[in-house]
């Protein structure tokens, strides 16, 4: 028996949850989802999955692509890692951009998860809702410098700062707790590496033309 057989039996259809959110009509993101909320986003019309994770919680990555090709689901592994200094090109951003249009086009729509969806996941959606899987220079000449810009903000304000995934704040502490310790230096590292991951971003998005 599969694993959703055995799963059904037991589980009650509701609705998809709250912290998965909808970008368009193509495109769906949020945090490594679980068995009942794989079900939930077939239901919701998700035809494939990018995961984007570099190492999932509890290393259980093969559960999540076993359900995927039970359900129909096409599950495409992506991993990158900001702690490691890992980001994607230009290249890859339109790629993936250009396949959730392709698509969504073709009636189906693509969820976005990392580990809990704040950071690259939220890259990959911006990028994406800002380009709505379109070359970034014809977006660029479309809507032109000021409109441009704007889109930028917009988008960076949707998927970072409106969801308060900037809020780590820099510890200092000085403490012989040598957990205390290690759990400290790991925060200012993922402050810093993610902070300098959305640099590599910005970046990314507004290299195109003499600012």
């Amino acid at each position: 028996m599969g694993i959703i057989n055995l799963y059904q039996k037991f589980y009650k259809p509701h609705q998809l949850s709250n912290k998965y959110k909808k970008v368009d009509n193509y495109l769906i993101r949020g945090p490594h989802p679980g068995i009942s909320d794989l079900i939930e986003l077939k239901n919701a019309g998700v035809t494939q999955i990018y995961d984007f994770r570099h190492i999932s919680v509890r290393g259980l990555k093969f559960i999540e692509k076993n359900v995927c090709k039970q359900l129909g689901i096409k599950y495409i592994r992506y991993p990158f890692s900001y702690l490691k200094g890992e980001y994607p090109s230009i290249n890859e951003f339109e790629k993936i951009a250009q396949d959730v249009k392709l698509t969504g086009q073709n009636g189906g729509k693509t969820l976005f998860h990392c580990n809990s969806g704040s950071h690259r996941t939220a890259h990959m959606a911006a990028y994406y809702d800002l380009t709505k899987g379109d070359n970034i220079n014809d977006v660029f000449n479309k809507l032109g410098v000021i409109k441009y810009s704007e889109k930028i903000q917009e988008v960076v304000d949707n998927h970072f700062y409106k969801q308060k995934f900037f809020n780590r704040t820099e510890i200092n502490e000085k403490t012989l707790n040598p957990l205390r310790y290690l759990k400290n230096k790991f925060n200012n590292r993922v402050k810093q590496s993610t902070e300098n991951a959305h640099a590599s971003f910005i970046a990314i998005i507004t290299r195109y033309k003499n600012w």
